[in-house]
């Protein structure tokens, strides 16, 4: 004691109190340095470490905050450009330094809301770096945000978007008032020759002014000019920076070279930087001539400029009104048109790269911030319970002159350090999670590559983490400016605990329940939606089933029947390959780009007027292609060698073509025709009838499907479909193998088996689901660890009570109920809370779901179960300890 009396008045010596307020004071820093050695002494510490641990908790906020409360000059001199900021930034100095000591001395505290707060605040970051670099970065062109794509829709023919053909491009061309600049496209594919192995590679044709849209200058080279689309003008070609680094090397004299396309030999005149992808996974662009009296293929795509000033909306009016005037002068091309009845889709382009990614990202970004949100309850609860245990230190610390600002302060500082360590460890995190997510496919993640942590997401993590700070650390400044100090200073941590505190953490305890809960719904239901997905029937078995595509150049393929004798020998070549079951063709197989449509028209079913002729979707196929992808055949015949050029034009339909013509018949001989068509043998014969396949999405609607026989519906590209009785590795070769022998120029490409490119198709569900259920259980744990460590601090402020009731006879069961109880109505009250607002956030996921419905019954109750037994379980342990209360000690103590 002597030598701590004698510390405390050295220490008070430069400040010139009067004795008898040095004394008073001496006294009050004598009994708290008393009260805290023996803490630490309890707490294990040795005597020598206990004492110098004990003066050192003072030592750096003695002498300002004396200064402060007895108006006592500063003793040194101020600093250059002092005065209040000066004294101020000391301050923050001081508390900084004293929130860290005083986090050291908790290290089991300050570890759990560490790991808690990097959990919270590196899943943010995490998401928030996907959502910058997908959605918000701007595209690497020139004014991205005046770049516009439009395209058409036709919903009532089954059509959600709709391209557009050579003709009407080049109407829009010309008498667009709302656009700078106007460019259209159409991906292709070209085999490359000469120069090395044979190679398939994604090319796109392009209008003269497509690279002048985006302002983006080429590597090397130069781009597309005026005259270079023209009928008689000499094929040349822009390379895309991977197949420049990949097939020649990196070479910088490739400009000028000679290169083969489809046999065709043009020139390379440019390459185009490796930021420059557009449209996706392009390898290289060729001139595309705009030929105002072509309408036969519907497959280009239109994008623009836009003056200053103008928007998406105008230009979509602006084409949908050209659209409507042509089509009332060409009904041979619009035979449905009428006035105000075009659908035009128009959107900044950004939006359109990006596809289906912002829903679910933004879904993710929502999770992260309830997680976050349930951490910082946590941690508030926490910090809740620390300030009662240092109930005694703040009131010492009032007493001796700190304001009830100045403590405040000090708890909001510990709180943002906690914060501030917590976003640090969740920065590293996330650090490695963009890193993972760089590795997806860019082909199903438009804009992955520009996932990263860079400025803004470090300035949003440092925004992020402040913030969290002052959630976390609010209602405990609060709690600890409104001690009683008398009761503080008299009863401690037995004292401190009041209603409202426990008020503060029940509420906290209720806002994660009710977040959790939400979270949890969410992710039960694309869960549900998903297994909907991965167990429904789509019309094949995808297990053990290969692809190869194939396309033959012309002219050198000039004739059908030389393109059916070279897939016919290559399907013959395959069916005596051992471990091959089934060999087919098809023009397009399942969840592969495109899906060629076509109006139809059933013989004796009529069309009203006014209602759109029916949109089918065609593929040309051979015999035994159903077998090669394991669709049964419900009706009639499959195709057979007999079916050719010369015999009876024949197709075998879906249930949902045979449903719609011929609802009350059977479709069997039935007969339809393309419209359009007025050959003599325009009419075909269904010979077939086949159940629903699911061609472009596992997701999509139901939609009509013709299957027209390969040899009178002949196809320069194709897909190769093979089903194995093994591994699929030699059927690939062997595939690759037999093409290289009849021709070493044809390349086979795109070669995948049918599970991967179902397993492709589910992918961003999948990627979507496993966050968002990683995210839910984080917050389930986080609201477990609420709830205990709620009910485990209102048993310790409540020990004399349930000793007292144990001494007035309360069995263990009835205090343990009444603990529970707590525990179940907190629950039920947050349970309660999120059920409302489940209904709520749900509808955002109305696209995003498949197979059940947003208010699904099952998902809700079995969540709120779930929720409900976690707190029973989690409440159980500070419910046991509640039934050990000694009634001796209770009575003792009253």
């Amino acid at each position: 004691m002597r030598e701590w009396s004698d510390e405390i008045l050295r220490r008070l010596a430069p400040l010139n109190l009067r004795p008898e307020r040095e004394r008073e004071i001496a006294d009050e820093l004598e009994q708290h340095l008393a009260d805290r050695f023996d803490d630490l002494r309890r707490a294990g510490m040795d005597e020598a470490s206990a004492n110098e641990a004990a003066l050192a908790e003072l030592s750096d906020t003695l002498v300002p905050e004396l200064q402060q409360t007895e108006r006592i000059p500063p003793q040194h001199p101020p600093t250059l450009g002092g005065g209040q900021r000066d004294q101020a930034w000391r301050t923050v100095v001081h508390d900084v330094r004293y929130a860290l000591r005083s986090l050291r001395l908790s290290p089991v505290f300050s570890s759990v809301a560490v790991a808690t707060l990097a959990i919270g605040i590196g899943a943010c970051t995490l998401i928030f770096s996907a959502v910058n670099g997908i959605l918000l970065r701007p595209l690497p062109f020139q004014a991205p945000d005046r770049l516009v794509a439009f395209w058409g829709t036709a919903p009532q023919k089954g059509l959600p978007e709709v391209d557009i053909p050579e003709g009407l491009a080049a109407l829009y061309r010309d008498r667009t008032r709302t656009l700078e600049q106007f460019a259209a496209y159409g991906t292709t594919g070209f085999n490359i020759t000469g120069d090395g192995e044979a190679e398939r590679v994604e090319g796109t044709a392009v209008t003269i002014d497509f690279f002048r849209i985006f302002g983006v200058a080429p590597l090397l080279g130069r781009t597309l000019a005026p005259g270079e689309d023209a009928v008689d003008a000499k094929q040349v070609a822009v390379l895309s920076h991977s197949l420049w680094r990949r097939r020649y090397g990196g070479d910088t004299g490739v400009v000028g070279k000679p290169i083969t396309l489809n046999g065709k030999v043009g020139t390379i005149i440019g390459v185009m930087p490796a930021a420059f992808e557009m449209p996706n996974r392009t390898d290289i662009w060729v001139p595309l001539r705009l030929d105002p009296a072509r309408f036969n293929c519907w497959c280009f795509s239109p994008l623009g400029r836009m003056k200053p000033g103008v928007t998406p909306e105008d230009v979509r009016a602006e084409i949908a009104a050209i659209t409507d005037d042509f089509g009332l002068t060409r009904r041979d091309v619009f035979p449905d048109a009428r006035r105000g009845g075009s659908r035009v889709v128009a959107m900044p382009l950004s939006e359109r790269v990006v596809g289906n990614l912002q829903r679910p990202l933004l879904v993710l970004l929502s999770a992260v911030g309830c997680v976050l949100l349930i951490a910082c309850a946590n941690i508030a609860n926490l910090m809740l319970a620390r300030t009662a245990a240092r109930a005694r230190e703040f009131a010492v610390r009032c007493c001796l002159g700190a304001s009830p600002r100045r403590i405040a302060l000090q708890t909001l500082t510990e709180s943002i350090l906690l914060s501030a360590f917590g976003a640090a460890a969740g920065a590293i995190f996330a650090l490695m999670g963009a890193r993972w997510l760089r590795t997806l496919s860019p082909t199903l993640f438009p804009r992955i590559d520009q996932v990263g942590v860079d400025a803004t997401v470090l300035a949003f993590t440092t925004a992020i983490a402040i913030l969290t700070g002052i959630l976390c650390g609010l209602a405990p400044a609060i709690r600890a400016t409104r001690i009683d100090l008398q009761d503080a200073i008299k009863n401690g941590v037995r004292g401190s605990s009041t209603r409202s505190t426990r008020r503060v953490t029940d509420g906290f305890v209720v806002v994660q329940f009710g977040l959790s809960l939400i979270l949890l719904v969410s992710a039960g239901l694309l869960l549900r939606s998903y297994r909907h997905l991965a167990k429904m029937d789509a019309g094949y078995r995808p297990n053990d089933v290969i692809i190869g595509r194939i396309q033959l150049p012309y002219p050198r393929y000039d004739s059908a029947t030389d393109v059916q004798n070279f897939y016919q020998t290559v399907i013959e070549r395959l069916e005596a390959f051992p471990g091959v079951a089934a060999v087919g063709l098809t023009s397009r197989a399942p969840l592969t780009r495109g899906n060629p449509q076509d109006n139809v028209i059933a013989e004796g079913v009529e069309v009203k007027p006014g209602t759109p002729v029916r949109v089918a979707n065609i593929r040309s196929v051979s015999p035994g292609y159903l077998a090669a992808i394991g669709t049964p055949l419900l009706r009639g015949r499959d195709f057979t060698s007999g079916d050719n050029d010369s015999s009876l034009r024949v197709a075998i339909v879906d249930e949902a073509f045979a449903k719609h013509f011929w609802p009350s018949s059977d479709a069997i001989g039935r007969r339809f025709k393309h419209q359009g068509d007025t050959t003599s043998r325009q009419w075909i014969t269904v010979v077939g009838v086949v159940p629903n396949i699911k061609h472009s999405r596992l997701d999509e609607p139901t939609d009509i499907q013709v299957y027209e026989v390969h040899a009178q519906a002949t196809t320069w590209v194709n897909h190769v479909v093979v089903r194995t009785r093994g591994a699929p590795e030699g059927a690939i070769a062997e595939l690759r193998r037999q093409v290289k022998a009849l021709d070493p120029l044809v390349p086979v490409f795109e070669v995948h088996t049918l599970s991967s490119a179902v397993d492709e198709s589910l992918a961003t569900r999948r990627l979507t689901n496993t966050l968002l259920t990683a995210f839910s259980i984080a917050a389930l744990l986080l609201a477990a660890i609420g709830i205990y460590g709620v009910i485990s601090i209102a048993v310790s402020g409540r020990i004399r009570e349930f000793g007292i009731r144990a001494a007035l006879g309360a069995t263990g069961g009835n205090v343990r109920s009444l603990v529970i109880r707590h525990a179940i109505v907190l629950a039920l009250v947050g349970v309660g809370l999120g059920l409302a607002g489940a209904l709520w956030a749900t509808r955002f996921l109305q696209g995003l779901l498949y197979g059940v419905g947003r208010f699904d019954l099952v998902t809700f109750i079995g969540v709120a179960v779930a929720l409900t037994t976690t707190a029973i379980v989690a409440s159980y342990l500070p419910a046991r300890r509640a039934t050990r209360a000694d009634p001796m000690l209770a009575l003792r103590a009253e």
